[in-house]
C-alpha cells in the first residue's frame, strides 16, 4: 500500500527533476485543481451518470489522478502534509455532521 506522504514525495521528485517548482506558485497550482476538476466533471456532461462511469473509467482515472497530483503539489508548496489535513477535515467533519442527525441526508 502506498502512503499519502509517499505519493507527495513522488510528486516532488517529479517536479523538481523537472525543475517546475518555479511555475507552481500556490495560485497557479489552485487553477490548475480547477481547471482538472471541471474536465473531470465535462466527462459526465449531458449523462445520468453511472453510463459515463462504464463508458469512460480509464478517462475519469486520469483527470482524477489530475486533480490529486495538483492537491499533492499545493500541499508540497505550502508546506502542508496531505494526510494530517484528510484527517483533521474528516475529524471536522464527524462533530460537524454527527450520524445521528444526518444518517441518509444530505442537509
Amino acid at each position: 500500500m502506498t502512503t499519502v506522504q509517499a505519493l507527495q514525495d513522488e510528486i516532488r521528485a517529479f517536479v523538481d527533476e523537472r525543475d517546475w517548482s518555479r511555475f507552481h506558485a500556490p495560485r497557479n497550482l489552485a487553477a490548475a485543481i480547477s481547471v482538472e476538476a471541471a474536465e473531470l466533471l465535462d466527462i459526465f456532461k449531458w449523462s445520468s451518470g453511472r453510463e459515463s462511469v462504464d463508458k469512460h473509467l480509464a478517462q475519469i482515472r486520469d483527470e482524477v489522478a489530475d486533480v490529486m497530483i495538483y492537491c499533492l503539489s499545493l500541499c508540497n508548496q505550502v508546506g502542508i502534509d496531505a494526510a494530517d489535513a484528510i484527517q483533521a477535515k474528516v475529524a471536522k467533519n464527524a462533530e460537524r455532521y454527527p450520524v445521528a442527525k444526518y444518517k441518509g441526508r444530505w442537509r
